[in-house]
Parts: C-alpha cells; structure tokens; sequence
C-alpha cells in the first residue's frame, strides 16, 4: 500500500442521506444522472462515490476537491444549487460535513 502525507489543500465533502420511504431508487437516478452528466466540468474536482449502505436506506455522497476554494465555487455555483433543489425534497435526513485530507493511500 502506497501512500502521501502531503495532500495540499484537499478536502473532502460526505454527506450521509436518508431519503424518504420508497424514494431511494428515484435518488439514485437523478444524483447519477446529474453527476454524469457534470463529471470534467467542475473545476477541481478530482472524484467522487456514491455509496448505497447494505440495508438499502441510506446512501453516503462523497466528493474531493483540489482545494478550499474550488469546493467554494462549486457549492455555490447555479448548477449546484439547482441539482439541491431537486433532491431535497426527496430526503427525509441529510447530514453533510467537510474534512480536510491530512493523509491518503489509494485509489479510495
């Protein structure tokens, strides 16, 4: 396993969701298609996951940027907050929160 301490001004968003009863595979739908449909047009962003937890419920939506800055523009840019307007009303709970990467090995 290889690894790096320095990763820079990296941050990394994870945002644990629980949509509403029976709305799950509608979720997955539009945040696939949205993500799909952006990927190599939001400047920094080096990756993301859509994680689907083992009892189907939940879902984890993990994206890294290059830098502060570049999650800035993105979280506050137009495209962003019109995808949020279409999936909001979807979630019955939403908890997202940011880390900085202090290291990293992998392709994770």
């Amino acid at each position: 396993m290889t690894g790096t301490a320095e990763t820079g001004d990296e941050i990394v968003t994870v945002s644990l969701v629980t949509p509403k009863p029976g709305r799950i595979d509608e979720f997955i739908e539009i945040q696939t298609s949205f993500q799909k449909s952006v990927a190599g047009r939001i400047e920094g962003l080096l990756g993301g996951r859509l994680l689907r937890s083992e009892d189907g419920q939940s879902l984890i939506i993990m994206s890294r940027f290059k830098t502060h800055d570049d999650l800035a523009r993105w979280s506050g840019s137009e495209l962003f907050a019109g995808h949020m307007a279409r999936v909001r009303p979807l979630l019955a709970k939403a908890h997202p929160s940011r880390y900085t990467a202090i290291w990293r090995s992998g392709d994770v």
